[in-house]
């Protein structure tokens, strides 16, 4: 899964600012969350028009970092996470970022961005992988 991680200034308007600019080019958005760290906000979003997104928004100014995220579906109860990122944690892939994407039906969605997605998928079951 591509995700396209925005980069702003934490003020009033971003998220209207992002969303339009793909309104504009006729990109949908799959995605998004936002978090905010001191005068920092960070927006990561997916779209049905990756290339597409992430050249409209560096057109209109958003300063925008990428990563190719493994996409996994864990059951949803106590400890599943923990299992997984032991296994990183033990082969030494660094995770890089991590977002619960969905709970539904006893299952979460988590991307991972790691230092190694090669590695990363070798250390998971292949059924987990979305």
């Amino acid at each position: 899964m591509n995700r396209i991680i925005v980069m702003a200034k934490n003020e009033v308007g971003v998220i209207a600012d992002i969303s339009r600019t793909l309104a504009d080019n006729a990109i949908n958005i799959e995605t998004i969350s936002a978090e905010r760290q001191a005068e920092k906000g960070y927006i990561t979003l997916t779209t049905d028009a990756y290339d597409d997104a992430l050249r409209a928004l560096t057109r209109a100014g958003f300063k925008t970092v990428s990563d190719d995220s493994l996409l996994l579906r864990l059951p949803d109860e106590p400890g599943a996470l923990a299992k997984v990122a032991e296994r990183f944690k033990d082969a030494g892939v660094n995770i890089h970022s991590l977002h619960i994407v969905d709970r539904r039906e006893g299952f979460t969605i988590v991307a991972i961005s790691a230092d190694d997605r090669a590695k990363a998928e070798t250390l998971v079951d292949s059924a987990t992988v979305v």
